[in-house]
């Protein structure tokens, strides 16, 4: 029964060149049984990964929003 994990990130940057402020996106998917049907799984994760998604999005937004008001 072996598991696999997968990581992906990206870090971009926010706003202006001079302030030299970046953001960064990780997302995993971990313990993927090779036993049990991949697609499935898989499935399962991308639907909770949306759901994530759209959560931390809005706060991401909110909290850029705040900062960039902040600068100028």
């Amino acid at each position: 029964m072996a598991k696999v994990s997968v990581h992906l990130g990206f870090t971009f940057r926010v706003g202006d060149l001079a302030t030299n402020q970046y953001g960064r996106i990780d997302l995993s998917i971990d313990q993927i049984d090779t036993d049990l049907n991949i697609e499935e799984q898989l499935d399962t994760s991308k639907d909770a990964a949306e759901k994530v998604w759209n959560v931390i999005r809005g706060q991401v937004d909110e909290k850029l929003e705040n900062m960039l008001d902040e600068a100028n």
